[in-house]
C-alpha cells in the first residue's frame, strides 16, 4: 500500500471535506430559507399561494431578518444538533438532488454573487458564537430574499416538495425555540413569501458544462476515468464516512471563510456550468445514484476548470482550513481498494498539474 496509496487519500478526501464541510457551513450564517425552512416548509403552499404584495421584497426580508434574529442568537451554530442529525440519519433522493440543482441553474449569477458577497462578509463579522450582527444578518436574509425573488416560483416549490423527512425536521426544529419567537418568524416569512410570489422572474441563460478538451479536460477526463471504479462500491445514499465528518466535525471561521472566498473568485459561467454538468449527471443516476461515467467525466473536467479559475492560494486556503482532514483521510482510505486509490492518486496528480499550468 505504501505512502503513496494513503497520500491519494490525503488529498483527494480535502476535496470531499471541503464539499461536506460547505454542506454543514451554509447552517452558521442563516438566511430565511435556512433558518426558518422547517417552519416555512410545513406547507409550501405558505410560500405559492395568493399574493398580496404590500411591501417591497428587502422590507420584508428586512422584518424577517430582525423577527428571527432572537433566534438566531439562541442557536448553537457550532454544532446545529437538529441538522445535523437531520443530515447524518435522512438519505439523500434523487429527486431532492434534482430539484436543488434545476433551481441553482436558473438563479440570476449577479444575484448568487450579492448572496455570497453578503454571507463573506456575515462571516467576517461574526464572533466566536458563529453569531453576526444583526446588520449582516438583515444583508445575508435581504440578498437571499431577492435571488429567490426573481427565480422560477415552480422550481422553488419543486424544492420544498422534495425536501426528504422535512415534517421530522420541522417538528425538532421548533421543539426547540421559544414559541413565542417561532409564531412570529413564521408569519414574517409568510409575509415574505407572499412579496417573494408576486416578484417578476428573470430568466437566465442556460450555460452548458464545459467541453472535455484542453489540458485541463484531458487530465480531468483522466482522473474520471480511474476513480470511476471506487464510485461503483460508494453508497451514495448515505455516504457514512462524509455524514459522519459533518457530525462530528465543529465549523470554524476560517475554513467558511475561505470557501466563500474562493467561490467569489471563480468564473460564473463556470460555476454555471459545473452546476449544469452535476444536473445532467443526476438525471442520468440509477436507483443506486451512481451516475454514468460520461456523466462522471463531464463533472470532473467541470470542476477541474471551475476551480482553475480561481487563484491558487484561495484554492490553498481552503485547504488549509478545512478542519479535521487526516481523520477524515483515515476513514475514506479504510473503505477503498488501495490499487484504485493509487491509480486515482496519480491522475489526481496530473490533473492538478495541468490546472496549476493553465
Amino acid at each position: 500500500m505504501g505512502r503513496s496509496g494513503k497520500k491519494v487519500i490525503g488529498v483527494a478526501a480535502v476535496g470531499l471535506a471541503a464539499a461536506a464541510y460547505l454542506r454543514r457551513a451554509s447552517t452558521f450564517v442563516p438566511g430565511p430559507l435556512r433558518q426558518t425552512a422547517p417552519l416555512a416548509a410545513v406547507s409550501a403552499a405558505t410560500m405559492f399561494g395568493s399574493a398580496a404584495s404590500a411591501a417591497t421584497v428587502e422590507e420584508a426580508a428586512k422584518k424577517l431578518a430582525d423577527t428571527s434574529y432572537p433566534m438566531v442568537k439562541a442557536t448553537d451554530w457550532a454544532t446545529t444538533d437538529v441538522l445535523d442529525k437531520y443530515m447524518a440519519n435522512v438519505p439523500t433522493t434523487k429527486d431532492f438532488s434534482k430539484a436543488i440543482l434545476d433551481l441553482s441553474v436558473n438563479l440570476d449569477p449577479a444575484l448568487v454573487k450579492t448572496a455570497v458577497q453578503a454571507h463573506k462578509k456575515a462571516v467576517d463579522a461574526m464572533g466566536p458564537n458563529f453569531v453576526t450582527p444583526l446588520k449582516n444578518h438583515e444583508e445575508v436574509t435581504v440578498a437571499l430574499a431577492k435571488m429567490f425573488a426573481a427565480a422560477p416560483k415552480d422550481k422553488i416549490k419543486a424544492v420544498f416538495d422534495a425536501t426528504p423527512g422535512v415534517q421530522d425536521l420541522n417538528s425538532a426544529w421548533y421543539a426547540q425555540m421559544p414559541k413565542a419567537d417561532t409564531d412570529a418568524t413564521f408569519e414574517a416569512f409568510k409575509a415574505l413569501a407572499e412579496v417573494v410570489k408576486a416578484s417578476p422572474e428573470k430568466a437566465v441563460a442556460r450555460v452548458a458544462a464545459p467541453s472535455l478538451d484542453g489540458p485541463i479536460g484531458e487530465a480531468a477526463k483522466k482522473l474520471a476515468d480511474a476513480s470511476y471504479p471506487m464510485l461503483e462500491k460508494v453508497d451514495w445514499a448515505s455516504t457514512g464516512v462524509l455524514d459522519k465528518y459533518v457530525v462530528n466535525t465543529p465549523a470554524n471561521k476560517a475554513g467558511i471563510s475561505a470557501l466563500l472566498d474562493a467561490g467569489l473568485a471563480m468564473d460564473s459561467n463556470l460555476i454555471q456550468g459545473a452546476t449544469q454538468a452535476h444536473l445532467d449527471a443526476v438525471n442520468a443516476v440509477g436507483g443506486n445514484l451512481l451516475t454514468p461515467l460520461a456523466n462522471h467525466e463531464a463533472v470532473t473536467v467541470a470542476i477541474a476548470k471551475l476551480i482553475a479559475s480561481a487563484p491558487p492560494a484561495k484554492i490553498k486556503a481552503v485547504f488549509d482550513t478545512v478542519p479535521s482532514v487526516q481523520g477524515l483521510n483515515l476513514d475514506w482510505f479504510n473503505t477503498m481498494s488501495a490499487p484504485d486509490a493509487i491509480k486515482s492518486y496519480q491522475a489526481f496528480l496530473e490533473t492538478a498539474s495541468a490546472v496549476l499550468s493553465k
